[in-house]
């Protein structure tokens, strides 16, 4: 549980008691086929109003949410309620967030329409307040550059940033936007369309640069909660003055009093996932992480890693990292299924003991089509006749270095034979994998599938010993002890031949290693359970046959 100095605590309750249960949001839109478009909006709530948790998330249960999105101008009615799905939480800090979209019939005849949400109402400001109204506007003509339809910026933001009173802030709105456009932000504005409703440019003050989305703010006014309400517009050039389109994004800051300096906010190292960075994911495959974070004093602990997530996006527990006592690491795991094609923001904070909490870092996770299974001969990489060596090792590491330097990477290879794969590294090193008996490898779905022939087998041993089974916590998604799987992988890997998979403490899952001794947690299908004798995930019960 996170906990608070007193001073903070009695400011956030006050305004709690007196508070709505609006908590910001964002609606942005891409075409699709048959004359429509896409209208994507995440909305984020009070938690004790639009109850979320961890259940809601795994079931993918569509919460009712409240009020309409409407068409503004150029279009006319309602266009869908605004019910969602639950993707994060924070019991803490009491906010729910979700996601949802719809597909929307747009006329030959229309060239612009404005789409929006309003209701009532916000928290208790600072500046400003009751009413909320989102406008984002959508220009519907056909691109000269890329003869389609505009698809607008994407964003996501935490839905409540905390300030420390007395320190001076740097916020980067994060953006991305899939046809390569110049991207500013501005503030929403109240004439000559409403944008903003009762928040319009509600934090004195502050500076906004445009160009780089980035709001400075030094935080001496008054503690208490205030709103942000933005437009983030896409161009073809920085020069240009008329966006293409206009999305509206809005999010509250609190600013609370702290004990500690302001240098004592938690950070978070270097983690595979960095601001701005792309991850590409191939559709139908599994992409699990660990975040790390780290308090900024010994003093302090870190309670929370709060993110901001696509749909179906599976966070673990909080556990310590490491021996230094102030590291703590969650892990995210993701299957994006086919309807989720395309560019998703990802987001999260660390936060401590006392209320503080660590710059925001977001990253574009981009959703590839399946892998093709019509690769050129040219890939294939030979073996000798035993399968156990390569013909020609420089052309390997010529084809393992272009394929982990692709975008997005490939780490997987096929061999001339069926029963074996070829695994590359980050260095472009190669080993060569034997598939499970009564297996071959299937490039196509980048794993060991069932073959016809006889899947029995008497010579397949299990000799790991008890010791090498990788235990994990009760939601098996996380480890108990993240240093000792360290030292595990480290010798699997480093072995002969070496083992890139390990068994768990779950048979419904097991343990993959990189090359590099980082492990991941990944489960088996449903109906299925892990064999370590045949190193791959077989029908429940049959392990042994």
């Amino acid at each position: 549980m996170m906990l608070f100095p007193s001073t903070f605590l009695y400011t956030c309750l006050f305004y709690l008691v007196e508070s709505s249960h609006f908590r910001g949001g964002i609606i942005s839109w891409k075409p699709t086929e048959n004359n429509q478009i896409e209208i994507n909006y995440r909305v984020s709530f009070r938690r004790s109003y639009h109850m979320c948790d961890e259940k809601t998330i795994q079931n993918g249960t569509l919460l009712p949410g409240e009020g309409v999105l409407m068409c503004l101008k150029g279009c006319s009615g309602s266009i869908t309620t605004m019910s969602y799905y639950c993707t994060d939480f924070s019991a803490t800090e009491d906010w729910t967030t979700g996601i949802s979209s719809v597909k929307y019939n747009i006329s030959a005849a229309i060239d612009h329409i404005h789409f929006g949400f309003s209701g009532c109402c916000w928290i208790t400001l600072v500046e400003g307040g009751s009413n909320w109204r989102m406008r984002t506007i959508a220009d519907l003509t056909i691109r000269n550059d890329t003869g389609k339809i505009n698809s607008s910026p994407i964003s996501a933001m935490q839905p409540i940033i905390r300030f420390s009173y007395g320190c001076d802030y740097t916020l980067k709105i994060p953006v991305a936007d899939d046809d390569g456009d110049v991207v500013k932000c501005r503030w929403s504005t109240p004439t000559p369309n409403d944008e903003c409703g009762g928040v319009c440019e509600a934090l004195s003050g502050s500076y906004l640069d445009e160009r780089s989305c980035v709001l400075t703010y030094n935080a001496t006014t008054y503690v208490g909660w205030y709103a942000v309400a933005l437009q983030i517009e896409d161009f073809k050039n920085p020069s240009d003055t008329v966006p293409f389109s206009s999305v509206s994004m809005q999010f509250l800051i609190v600013v609370g009093n702290s004990s500690e300096l302001c240098a004592s906010r938690p950070v978070l190292p270097p983690n595979i996932i960095t601001d701005g960075s792309i991850h590409h994911i191939p559709v139908n495959t599994i992409f699990n992480e660990s975040i790390i974070a780290r308090s900024g004093l010994e003093t302090l602990s870190v309670t929370a890693i709060d993110t901001v997530s696509p749909i179906g996006m599976i966070k673990s527990e909080l556990f310590p990292y490491g021996s230094t006592g102030r590291e703590w690491f969650v892990t995210v795991t993701w299957k994006p299924t086919k309807i989720q094609l395309g560019s998703h923001m990802f987001c999260f904070t660390a936060a401590d003991n006392i209320g503080q909490t660590s710059d925001q870092i977001c990253a574009k996770l981009v959703v590839d089509g399946e892998v093709a299974d019509d690769r050129k001969h040219d890939n294939v990489v030979v073996l000798n006749i035993e399968c156990n060596a390569f013909k020609t090792p420089d052309d390997v590491f010529t084809k393992c270095s272009e394929a982990v330097a692709a975008v997005p990477p490939l780490f997987f290879l096929e061999s001339s034979c069926p029963s074996h794969f070829v695994q590359c590294n980050e260095r472009g090193t190669a080993y060569i994998i034997p598939c499970a008996h009564g297996t071959e490898w299937s490039q196509k779905k980048m794993t060991c599938v069932q073959t016809v022939a006889d899947l029995n087998t008497d010579d397949a041993t299990d000799n790991l010993k008890t010791d090498d089974v990788i235990f994990l916590n009760t939601n098996c998604n996380a480890f108990k002890s993240p240093d000792k799987v360290v030292i595990k992988c480290s010798e699997a890997v480093a072995a002969v031949p070496p083992l890139f998979y390990l068994e768990s403490s779950c048979p419904s899952h097991f343990v993959q290693c990189t090359a590099h001794g980082i492990a991941y947690v990944m489960p088996c299908s449903s109906g299925t359970e892990w064999c370590q004798q045949k190193l791959t995930c077989v029908h429940t019960g049959s392990c042994k046959s």
